[in-house]
């Protein structure tokens, strides 16, 4: 039992005792100047000259063609700052290969293509917006005159529904036309003084009078005599005959004079079925 503290005493001063006390230290132990081990790494000159990565060294061999110390594949310090410095000399070579100011450029996005309507054709192709004064001659679809004011009513015709509108019937000057009675649900506008329907039996009692056969023919003459063939069975120099009630029901003619009073010329559309087919200039 007196042995007890004895034995605890000297396990106590073992394990304070330095570990390492029977090994030689660095800075004791003589190097061979010249070695293998120092030839391993770059001196100054060779590193200021090519750079740690064009050394031999870096290469896993040495002057004296003993292996250099090699990174581990994956992970540790030193493989990282090879990756680091690798990296860092390719963005440094990226940079100096491209133009300069590239990397300022702003980034350019594709256009994108133009959305596509549908296209129109006819007189009234052309589509313009509600308030539009369009020049005397023309006629023109305005869908955004629909739930507008369009003024007063002075015309209709036909169990179509086609009707004519005064912008402003005090005065006697050009002011814009509308008709409304299109499939399409948009009114048409024109410019004229002075403006007023005329249904295809008024048509036809002009045109097969003996003074109708000083009468122009035009595009919308052509116009209707389809038309007529079509529903009346009739040919170019022959009236309707007892069918014009329907060619009454659908199709109408509208007239559009440039001054109030004295006209040398107009314009002349033809409307059937709910769109316009054709325009012409008619004159005396």
């Amino acid at each position: 039992m007196r042995l007890v503290p004895v034995i605890s005493l000297v396990l106590a001063l073992a394990a304070c005792s330095d570990p390492l006390a029977g090994i030689d230290r660095l800075e004791d132990v003589d190097v061979a100047e010249g070695g293998p081990a120092a030839a391993a790494l770059p001196d100054a000159e060779e590193v200021e000259r090519e750079g740690f990565l064009g050394t031999s060294a870096a290469e896993g061999e040495t002057p004296d063609g003993v292996a250099a110390p090699v990174a581990p594949a994956r992970g540790g310090f030193f493989s990282g700052l090879i990756r680091r410095a690798a990296n860092t000399e390719a963005a440094r070579e990226a940079a100096q290969a491209a133009p300069e100011g590239a990397g300022d450029a702003p980034l350019e996005l594709a256009a994108l293509a133009p959305v596509q309507g549908t296209s129109r054709s006819g007189p009234d192709a052309r589509d313009v917006a509600f308030g539009t004064v369009v020049p005397f001659g023309e006629i023109a679809r305005v869908c955004s005159a629909k739930g507008q004011s369009l003024g007063k009513q002075i015309e209709s015709l036909g169990r179509r529904g086609f009707a004519l509108y005064d912008s402003n019937a005090n005065i006697v000057d050009k002011r814009t036309f509308y008709i409304t009675g299109f499939a399409d649900d948009c009114p048409r506008q024109f410019t004229a003084a002075n403006a007023l329907f005329g249904a295809p039996s008024f048509y036809e009692t002009i045109r097969y009078s003996p003074a109708g056969e000083n009468l122009p023919y035009a595009a919308t003459d052509q116009a209707y005599d389809s038309v007529k063939s079509s529903v009346c069975r009739a040919g170019k120099e022959k009236p309707c005959g007892r069918q014009i009630g329907k060619l009454d029901s659908a199709l109408a003619f509208v007239s559009a004079y440039e001054f109030h009073e004295f006209n040398d010329n107009w314009k002349e559309f033809l409307i059937y079925d709910g769109t316009v087919l054709a325009g012409a200039v008619k004159s005396y």
